[in-house]
C-alpha cells in the first residue's frame, strides 16, 4: 500500500528468528526503514528496534521510501 508517498506494509514477526532475519533484510535495502504503530516509530534496521516492536506492539508495518515488498515479502500478514 502507498500511503503519502511511502510504501507502508502489514508485517508478523513471530520467532526470534523473525526479528534477526527481518534486520538483515532491512540492511540490505537502499533506503531507511522504519517500523511503525499510529504515532511509535522505530527504526526498521536496528535490532534492538525490531525486537522491542514485536514485544511491545499488536501491530507492526513496515515503512520505506521505495518499493522493498520482495525483502520483506516473508513477513506479510
Amino acid at each position: 500500500m502507498i500511503c503519502n508517498g511511502k510504501y507502508l506494509y502489514a508485517i508478523e514477526l513471530v520467532t526470534a528468528s523473525d526479528v534477526i532475519e527481518f534486520t538483515r533484510a532491512a540492511i540490505k535495502c537502499p533506503c531507511d526503514v522504519t517500523l511503525v504503530n499510529g504515532k511509535h516509530r522505530l527504526n526498521g534496521k536496528s535490532f534492538l528496534g525490531v525486537a522491542l516492536a514485536k514485544v511491545s506492539w499488536d501491530e507492526v508495518y513496515v515503512e520505506t521510501e521505495r518499493d522493498c515488498y520482495f525483502a520483506f515479502e516473508k513477513f506479510m500478514k
